[in-house]
C-alpha cells in the first residue's frame, strides 16, 4: 500500500513539472509577440519619412507655381509690364472698332476716325490718341490709357477738328496742330499727374513770312506723327484705310485697318 503511495506520489510530480514546461513555452510565444510593435514602429517611421518626402515635394510644386505666378502678377493686383505689353492691343483694337461702329450707326452709316500710338506716361505701354466724328464740324479727340490693372481709362476729350498728331523732335512730348482758313496754332502738351495737358502755344498766320504749316513745323522742330485713318460715306459703302507715314506717304486698305496696334 505505501509503495503505492509512492508511485502516485511520483506521478503527480512528473505531471507538475509537464506543467511548469508549457508554462515555459507560452512564455516563449508572448516574447516573440512583443517583437511585432517593433516592426509596426519601423514601418511608421518608413511611412512617416514617405509623407515628408510627398510632403516637400508638393511644398516644391506650390513654390514653383508661386513663382511661375509671381512673373505674371505684381503686389496689389497689378498685372506685369510683360503681360499688359501682350494684352493692350487687343483691348485698343476693340476699342477702335466699337468707335467706329457706333459713330456709323449713329450717323446712317457715315463715320470717320483717325488714331496714332504713342507713350505719353513714358511707362513702356503707348497710349492710343483717337479722333472720329463724320466731319471736321464734329470730330473729337480723346486719349485712352491702359493702366496697371489692365482697364481701359478714357482721360476724355483732348481736342477737335482740322487738328494733326505731331510730337516735338526736342522733348518727344505730344504736339496737336490745329489749322484752319490760315489760322493756326500748335498746342504742346505734357504728361502730369496721370493725364495730358496743355502747357503752352505758338499761334500764327499762313502769309509771306509763314507760307505753308510744313515751313513753320520745321522751324519749331515739330514732326507729324504716323497714324491709321478710315472712313465710310454711308450703309451701303465699304470701310477704306489707309496708313499715313510720318514720311508724307501712305498706304490704302480695305476695311478698317487695325493691324497696325500691335
Amino acid at each position: 500500500m505505501k509503495r503505492i503511495i509512492a508511485l502516485t506520489c511520483f506521478a503527480a510530480l512528473l505531471l507538475a513539472g509537464c506543467g511548469k514546461t508549457g508554462n515555459s513555452s507560452s512564455s516563449s510565444e508572448s516574447g516573440s509577440t512583443t517583437t511585432e510593435p517593433v516592426s509596426t514602429t519601423a514601418a511608421s517611421a518608413e511611412d512617416t519619412t514617405a509623407a515628408e518626402i510627398t510632403t516637400t515635394e508638393a511644398a516644391s510644386t506650390t513654390d514653383e507655381s508661386k513663382t511661375e505666378a509671381d512673373t505674371t502678377k505684381e503686389p496689389d493686383g497689378m498685372v506685369s509690364a510683360g503681360g499688359r505689353m501682350d494684352m493692350y492691343p487687343a483691348v485698343y483694337q476693340a476699342e477702335v472698332k466699337r468707335v467706329f461702329d457706333e459713330t456709323a450707326a449713329e450717323n446712317n452709316g457715315m463715320a470717320s476716325i483717325e488714331y496714332a500710338l504713342r507713350d505719353l506716361d513714358v511707362d513702356g505701354i503707348p497710349e492710343l490718341i483717337l479722333k472720329y466724328g463724320t466731319c471736321e464740324a464734329d470730330f473729337r479727340i480723346h486719349i485712352y490709357r491702359f493702366d496697371e490693372e489692365c482697364e481701359l481709362q478714357d482721360l476724355g476729350v483732348f481736342g477737335g477738328g482740322h487738328t494733326s498728331f505731331c510730337y516735338d523732335e526736342n522733348t518727344g512730348n505730344f504736339v496737336l496742330l490745329w489749322g484752319h482758313m490760315g489760322s493756326a496754332s500748335i498746342m504742346y502738351n505734357v504728361w502730369e499727374n496721370g493725364t495730358l495737358k496743355q502747357t503752352d502755344h505758338y499761334d500764327f498766320t499762313l502769309d509771306e513770312q509763314n507760307p505753308s504749316y510744313d515751313a513753320v513745323l520745321e522751324e519749331k522742330g515739330i514732326k507729324h506723327m504716323e497714324f491709321v485713318g478710315a472712313y465710310t460715306i454711308d450703309s451701303n459703302s465699304g470701310i477704306k484705310s489707309y496708313f499715313q507715314h510720318g514720311d508724307g506717304t501712305s498706304e490704302e486698305f480695305d476695311g478698317l485697318y487695325l493691324d497696325y496696334i500691335c
